[in-house]
């Protein structure tokens, strides 16, 4: 029950993760910024930059926390069906 609580709350955390790197150029219209970065106005190249490349990490994070979660959950799975099958067995005999 633990390793699905997590899993709900690694989902709900990841959602706004990637909703604020992929909206992030609302901050920049809010906020505007002089200067230039890689030749670019500040204000265009890091909202794509982090929109791209910020979703893209984030979705190799949660790949890998997601899978480590889902491992948990079915070891977690397999012991409790272990226990009832123990438990019908001491039943039975």
């Amino acid at each position: 029950m633990k390793a699905y609580r997590l899993e709900v709350r690694f989902t709900v955390l990841l959602a706004v993760l990637l909703l604020a790197a992929g909206n992030i150029a609302l901050f920049f219209s809010i906020f505007p910024v002089e200067g230039n970065l890689f030749g670019f106005p500040i204000m265009y190249i890091i909202p794509i930059l982090s929109g791209w490349f910020g979703v893209l990490i984030l979705t190799v994070v949660a790949n890998n926390i997601g899978n480590k979660i889902d491992t948990e959950i079915e070891k977690a799975n397999e012991e409790e069906e272990e226990r009832v099958e123990k438990q019908e067995k001491e039943e039975g005999a």
